[in-house]
């Protein structure tokens, strides 16, 4: 580690570091052996995730802080990369001891070897085989899940614009398109590029969802029930499962400093299209109160289903590739000007 006066974090055993020396910026490299004695984990690690009041270190679960026990200087990582002597590596130095979390300062093992077997050769073979490590048994569904929705908050990519990256907005109105592949020959190409029908029809179906859930609560604040309780109660749960679930995985990208793509949004809109039949039902079983206006309610829901079908059709060729269009066919089928289609220039 590259230090300026202060020593170096504890290690387990013996380690042999680069410190690196000199005046302005220009550091001599000094390779020195520094030997560290065995202490009480207490006193050299601190588990800060531990789960109880026991000294059980755990690979991947636990989340320790390598503390300098005369120091009390904090192993971390700077962010900066080591020159090419340290084959740009990641920088490691030592912190003065704050109070607080902080990631840069947390370390977990990833794996843990040991030889069970008496003979040495048999016991360094068991070093040097690849490791399996299975923490789907101990880690539960909303751990997993948690750390899943933290990722992807906390990671942070470059700031570079892509061709085809695209914000949140642009993708409740699909207003962006990416290409995957064109024929090296002909105007074959392959896009993702959704139903613009279903895309609309699962964003209204997501506002309406929204009027009607506020227009029931305020008459029921005013104790009038439009609803049977069964039927309020399954409202509720579909809201609670489509709703929150595109909620979830829609609403964190405005959050996130990365190049987004209109695939991050499919999870989202997968939660849109099973609130759609939702919504469809609670209309024909609860609005609709005549045979006449059930039966013109299921033609327009016909109409639709028809509709989209022709959609789907006609974009057939830029979904699958199938098909080589001509310049003139292609121009057709940019229903929005900030559809990227391909066209070659002969």
């Amino acid at each position: 580690w590259r230090g300026g006066g202060c020593a170096s974090p504890a290690t387990l055993g013996a380690a042999r570091g680069a410190v690196g020396i000199g005046k302005e910026g220009q550091h001599q490299p000094l390779i020195a052996s520094l030997t560290w004695g065995l202490v009480p984990l207490s006193q050299a690690q601190e588990i800060v995730n531990r789960g109880s009041d026991t000294d059980v270190w755990k690979s991947i679960l636990s989340e320790v802080r390598f503390v300098h026990v005369n120091t009390s200087a904090v192993l971390k990582l700077s962010g900066a990369h080591l020159p090419d002597w340290g084959y740009r590596q990641l920088e490691i130095v030592g912190e003065k001891l704050s109070r607080g979390y902080h990631g840069s300062t947390v370390w977990n093992v990833e794996e843990h070897r040991y030889g069970a077997s008496q003979e040495q050769r048999e016991r360094e073979r068991e070093l040097h085989s690849p490791a399996q490590v299975d923490v789907t048994r101990n880690l539960s569904f909303m751990a997993r899940f948690s750390e899943l929705q933290w990722r992807m908050l906390a990671l942070r990519s470059d700031d570079s614009e892509h061709k085809y990256s695209s914000s949140p907005l642009e993708w409740v109105t699909l207003d962006t398109n990416i290409a995957y592949w064109l024929h090296p020959r002909t105007s074959a190409q392959i896009h993702l590029l959704g139903n613009i029908v279903i895309w609309v029809s699962g964003s209204l179906a997501l506002a309406i969802y929204a009027l009607l859930s506020l227009w029931y609560l305020l008459r029921r604040r005013r104790n009038v029930h439009d609803l049977p309780q069964d039927a309020w109660l399954r409202w509720v749960l579909a809201g609670a499962l489509c709703a929150g679930g595109w909620a979830v995985n829609y609403l964190p990208f405005f959050l996130m400093e990365k190049t987004l793509f209109l695939y991050h949004y499919l999870p989202a809109l997968t939660f849109q299209i099973l609130l759609l039949p939702v919504v469809l039902q609670h209309i024909s079983d609860h609005l609709c109160r005549s045979q006449l206006q059930r039966s013109v309610f299921s033609a327009l829901v016909v109409a639709w289903y028809s509709s989209a079908c022709h959609v789907s059709n006609t974009l057939r060729p830029l979904t699958y590739g199938d098909k080589s269009l001509s310049p003139h066919e292609l121009k057709a089928l940019r229903w929005k000007d900030s559809w990227d289609i391909l066209i070659r220039k002969h």
